[in-house]
């Protein structure tokens, strides 16, 4: 489907990100808040992401990944410009929701690892030819209306089949695994992601984001002499329901051999059981947090809530 400027309203920005700034407006035709993410046709480079992740958005239809309702194009002063639409996510991503929820409750958290770990076997495991995301982490995890998670930012994704190796350092540092920055002939693999998700779920249990205050020429040197985020700020929640489960998880998922690290299709049996454990709670504990983010919300700006 493909969106004109005459059909969408009340078009605003409400975030930023690598490439392309995103808008919230109200689309006629579907009645519903819709996300634009859009791009300056005449950069050849976000234009050539933007493609990728409209491709990529296309085939990937799941609960617990975004899907991508039609393109959007306009001219401006002669300028060109092309974008995604999705359904607008009024809580942003999970990076917005720790910092929104003093303290979001372990029920949610648990909920949002198994989540993504279900969208991520499903990118790995049941789509043909799988797809590699290649920049799984907080930022790029929407949560919808009811706190369920949606994947997204497809930008740097790649089809398994068509990967090949790049000189590039596409994607962010901190949740990149070792044998990615070793080489600069590197072909990313499924273990790329799953690594990825053990960084994402040190955050999570953290409530941190990973290698705080270091640069990012300094986290390069330090991922491949095996130095990971502080453990300390995990390990004082030990005494929490599943916390140690989910802790030696990490570990196995971030595995300076990649070979070691557990596909997806065995990390979603361990985070069943770990979300099934607070399955009395999870109700409650959505109610409460919803009853915050919409007081949170009322009171700043949505801008930032798709920043990355």
């Amino acid at each position: 489907m493909l969106l004109r400027p005459e059909e969408v309203e009340r078009l605003q920005l409400v975030g930023y990100g690598g490439f392309g700034s995103v808008y919230k407006g109200w689309c006629k035709k579907l009645s519903m808040d819709i996300a634009v993410k859009m791009i300056d046709a005449s950069h050849g480079s976000d234009m050539k992401s933007l493609m990728r992740e409209k491709e990529m958005m296309s085939r990937a239809s799941y609960t617990y990944v975004l899907r991508l309702l039609g393109l959007y194009e306009t001219e401006d002063r002669a300028v060109y410009k092309y974008g995604l639409v999705m359904e607008y996510m009024p809580y942003g991503s999970v990076c917005t929701l720790f910092h929104c929820i003093k303290h979001v409750p372990w029920a949610l958290r648990f909920q949002i690892l198994h989540q993504v770990a279900l969208g991520m076997n499903y990118l790995h495991h049941i789509l043909e030819p799988p797809i590699i995301h290649r920049d799984l982490k907080r930022q790029n995890i929407l949560i919808s209306k009811s706190l369920d998670v949606q994947l997204t930012d497809f930008g740097l994704a790649k089809n398994e089949v068509s990967v090949s190796s790049s000189p590039s350092m596409a994607g962010t540092v901190s949740h990149m695994p070792p044998e990615a920055l070793e080489s600069l002939t590197y072909k990313p693999t499924k273990e790329f992601d799953v690594y990825s998700y053990a960084i994402l779920t040190w955050s999570v249990l953290s409530g941190h984001e990973p290698y705080e205050n270091k640069d990012r020429d300094m986290i390069k040197m330090l991922i491949p002499h095996n130095s990971r985020p502080d453990m300390n700020l995990v390990n004082q929640w030990t005494f929490q329901k599943m916390v140690p489960e989910a802790i030696q998880l990490m570990q196995e998922c971030w595995d300076a051999d990649p070979g070691k690290r557990p596909s997806f299709s065995v990390v979603i049996k361990r985070t069943n059981d770990m979300n099934a454990s607070y399955a009395g709670e999870i109700h409650n504990d959505i109610m409460k947090v919803l009853d915050q983010l919409k007081n949170h919300n009322s009171l700043h700006s949505q801008v930032q809530l798709y920043k990355n």
